[in-house]
């Protein structure tokens, strides 16, 4: 017995105060085909840019790469204890470009987000990924280009969201 269209489909919501201060359901809606993966990430039911992810193939983006700023070799006994190693530089490699499709995904928040979902999900697959998500959740386009100190926390509850989706 084959599976309907509605097994195939996943969703999730998260109940969230974005920079108006107001609270905001943000309701993540994934759909995935033998080629592809359309997410949808709507904030209050609205979306209003597309985005095409091609994802490369699994492995072939690299993992972060770790320096460090001390070189224990070269000091002394005495002050070996009193260093910790400090992550001086983590940089992450990836070819993941998201290519707006509809919409004004041209701010530099949107596209980030964009590129991170791609990157996240090239853990898991390398469908193609289709994401349409909406503009409000950085806050009105004209704040858009500011930096406000929940941007990386709402980067980081989409992916959270979007990853709680798929991996269900």
């Amino acid at each position: 017995m084959s599976k309907g269209f509605s097994n195939q489909i996943k969703e999730s919501n998260m109940n969230v105060v974005l920079l108006d201060g107001a609270q905001h359901m943000i309701t993540c809606t994934l759909l995935e085909y033998l080629d592809k993966i359309i997410i949808n990430m709507a904030v209050d039911g609205e979306i209003d840019i597309s985005y095409d992810i091609q994802v490369p193939e699994l492995n072939v983006i690299e993992k972060p790469v770790r320096k460090y700023d001390h070189d224990f070799e070269d000091e002394e006994e005495e002050t070996r204890d009193d260093r910790i190693p400090v992550k001086e530089e983590e940089c992450l490699n990836s070819t993941i470009i998201p290519t707006v499709l509809i919409g004004a995904g041209h701010t530099l928040k949107n596209q980030v987000l964009a590129s991170q979902i791609g990157h996240m999900m090239a853990q898991h697959t390398n469908k193609n990924i289709i994401l349409n998500m909406s503009g409000k959740l950085f806050g009105k386009p004209s704040a858009q280009s500011e930096y406000h100190e929940k941007d990386s926390e709402l980067l980081t509850m989409a992916k959270h969201l979007i990853a709680q989706t798929y991996l269900v």
